[in-house]
Order: structure tokens, then sequence, then C-alpha cells
């Protein structure tokens, strides 16, 4: 009888358990902040007024990401294993007792007031002496494509360094290649032919170099599988190329890295979305 009472007990207890946390949302993963990879290009082909601009606007970037986030800042040109320009990689109190929450708050506004002041000059530093020294230079600068070889080896490391963090591509550009030495080893251009009947036969060109001589990523270097997402911040293209057309090449050059039209963002400026990351904090019930 006493077995049959606690046995009944326990049932309608554990019932009661499951029904309080059938009630609660599950735990959702806290993503710590953003590891933005960010590409300038200031070559010749931008001109001074558009590159105020897009300096503006990557500075404003970097001042808005939140202050777990890690700032890589990379050129656009020629030279497409050079180092990157800047970086700014704060490291923050990892939370274990309650303590650690005021200790990482006071990291935050210092992180912040940095990034207001001597960092933020740092990067205008950075941005002004590489415009300085890429304007000068003439010819085919303006390397983007052979970039994108190697990136998928970058995130995949990024990836399980910071495993906590959300990936985000941003290229601050107008997407026109004009490199002498591109992905396949061969000059390449995206600017429009002359008229109507190159034109076709060019991009045909291009979308059949893309086809045969661009390396596809593999299973464990897919950008989307690795939850990458890219941002194109256009510059000026209307005198250069159709938006229609270079969103249709660089749709292919994506998709070989295993990226979606849909997964890609084109603007003409910053967006909040830049630098905002998912509600992802727990919920309670």
């Amino acid at each position: 009888m006493i077995r049959h009472i606690l046995s009944t007990s326990f049932r309608v207890g554990l019932f009661a358990i499951l029904v309080i946390f059938s009630q609660c949302p599950p735990p959702v993963h806290k993503t710590k902040g953003i590891v933005a990879f960010v590409y300038t290009d200031l070559t010749i082909s931008i001109n001074a007024e558009t590159a105020k601009r897009e300096k503006e606007n990557i500075g404003k970037l970097f001042q808005n990401l939140p202050a777990e986030s890690k700032f890589y800042l990379f050129s656009i040109d020629r030279g497409t294993n050079k180092p990157s320009i800047y970086e700014f990689l704060p490291k923050l109190t990892d939370i274990k007792v309650a303590q650690d929450l005021k200790v990482l708050e006071k990291q935050k506004l210092e992180i912040k007031n940095l990034k207001q002041t001597t960092e933020f000059e740092k990067l205008k530093s950075s941005l002004d002496a590489y415009h300085s020294a890429i304007a000068k230079e003439t010819g085919h600068v303006s390397c983007i494509t052979n970039k994108l070889n190697s990136l998928a080896d970058i995130i995949a490391s990024t990836r399980s360094s910071y495993p906590e963090y959300e990936i985000r591509l941003y290229f601050y550009s107008d997407m026109i290649e004009d490199c002498q030495n591109s992905f396949d080893g061969k000059p390449l251009k995206f600017e429009k032919a002359s008229d109507d009947s190159k034109e076709a036969v060019h991009l045909q060109d291009i979308q059949s170099r893309i086809e045969k001589n661009f390396e596809a990523a593999g299973p464990d270097k897919n950008l989307k599988s690795m939850g990458t997402k890219v941002y194109i911040i256009l510059t000026s293209q209307d005198d250069k190329q159709t938006l229609k057309t270079l969103k249709r090449i660089w749709n292919n050059l994506f998709g070989k890295l295993g990226l979606a039209p849909e997964d890609i963002n084109w603007s003409i400026g910053n967006e909040p979305i830049f630098w905002t990351l998912p509600a992802t904090n727990s919920q309670t019930s």
C-alpha cells in the first residue's frame, strides 16, 4: 500500500515537472560576437569622394560591431597574400562566477571607448595610409576573385578558433575585377565590352572560366555550411558594368563556395543588420 502511494506520488511529481518544462522554450545557443573580415577597395578606379564615403562606412561598421567582435581589415589589390591592414581582437573575461559579469560589463565599456577613440584613430590612419599608397598604382590592380580561393580555408580555421562567433564577410568595393593574374592565372576584367555582341562573348568567357577553373569548396569548407554571411557594399559601378550582370557573375563565383544568391546581401551603404546579432539569449519560463 505504501509502495503504491509512493509510486503514484512519484508519477504525479514527474508529470508536473514535465508540464512545467514543456512550457519553457528550449535553451538557445548564444552567439558571443562577430568575426568580421572586411575587404576595402581604394584603388585608382575609386574617386576621392567615393573613397571618403567608403572609409567612413568602414569606420562606422567597426564602431557598431558588438564589443566581443573580432575585426580584420584587408585590401583589394594585386597583392592577394598581403597581411591585414588593421586588426582589433579584444579578449574578454569568460563568465564562470557571478562576479565575472561585472568585470565583463566593465570590459565592454572600455572596448566601446577604445573603438570611439584610440582604435578608431588607428583604423583611420591605416585606411588613409593604404589609400595614399594604392591610389598611385596604375594598371590591373583590382584583384578580388583570387582572394576567394583561400577564403574558405581562412574561414574554416577561424570557425575552429571562434566556434561561438558568427563569421561575416564585408566587401566595400565596386566589385569590378580588373586583374592581371586572376583566379586562373590569367587577366580578367568585369567591365562592359564596347558593344552588345562583344559583351555577350565576354560574359560567356567569364562564365566558362568560372565553371572550368574556379575550384569548388569541399563539404568541410562550404561557406553556407559554416554559417558565413556575405555583405557587398557597392561604391560605384554603373559606368563600368550593370548591377544585374555584376550580380550574375558574383552569384556564380560565390555559388562555387556554397552560397545561394539569397545568402548575399547587396547594399549601397551600411545597414543595422551588418552589426546586429540575432536574438539568441536563452529564455526562461
